[in-house]
């Protein structure tokens, strides 16, 4: 008996220590395929100087109405690019976390921060199912041509969801697979009817949106009532 007793206390202990294993990583969802995540040595591609030309990308920041002392999320930050025009936006009063799962693309960013004596951005290495963000800090996650890459969207957008202010949103920008002149991989494009079906059953509602960027979408989710 005294064996016994002592093999399961060793089993419950063994089970207690081996770490949970993530969820399994999707390849499709909800009728969309999942696009592979760019690499980071890609990374200069994120910071060509035609970008804002090509993306609009002034326009886009102008339209996400930051203001002085903003919790702002740079969700997919790469090396920066978006993160430290929002860092100087938000200003030293204010917060902003660029979450990255590629570790290298984190210390670019820090590189480049550094740089421009930015102290202000919190650098958070997610994991693909986990943004790894503390409960309702956030008054804006912006996602720019990053949501279509996620290989585990319900658990991000659970993530994301409780990392939001009451009041907060969420701001999806993503290559409009409408338009066929876009330049860009069909899996790395999405409609819009696609996004608001994927956000609205993950508990989001469409509360804004903006149509005037040259490729994009922009549109904006807040939590959905309960």
């Amino acid at each position: 008996m005294k064996c016994f007793f002592f093999l399961t206390l060793l089993a419950f202990s063994l089970q207690a220590q081996t770490p949970s294993l993530p969820p399994v990583a999707r390849e499709e969802y909800m009728g969309r395929v999942i696009a592979q995540t760019m690499h980071w040595q890609g990374a200069n591609w994120l910071i060509r100087h035609k970008r804002d030309r090509e993306e609009a990308t002034l326009k886009m920041r102008e339209e996400l109405k930051l203001k002085p002392g903003m919790a702002v999320c740079d969700m997919g930050s790469g090396n920066g690019y978006h993160t430290l025009p929002i860092a100087e936006a938000v200003g030293k009063d204010g917060k902003v976390y660029a979450v990255e799962v590629q570790p290298e693309m984190i210390e670019m960013l820090k590189k480049r921060a550094e740089a421009k004596g930015i102290t202000h951005i919190e650098s958070i290495i997610g994991e693909p199912h986990d943004p790894k963000l503390p409960p309702a800090s956030c008054d804006m996650i912006l996602l720019v041509d990053v949501y279509h890459e996620f290989s585990h969207p319900e658990q991000m957008l659970a993530g994301m969801r409780q990392a939001l202010k009451p009041e907060g949103v969420i701001v999806l920008v993503e290559f409009r697979a409408e338009d066929d002149s876009v330049p860009i991989k069909p899996e790395h494009k999405m409609t819009k009817a696609q996004i608001d079906k994927e956000l609205t059953v993950n508990g989001f509602k469409k509360v804004r949106e903006f149509d005037e960027l040259p490729w994009q979408h922009m549109l904006f989710y807040g939590l959905a009532d309960t």
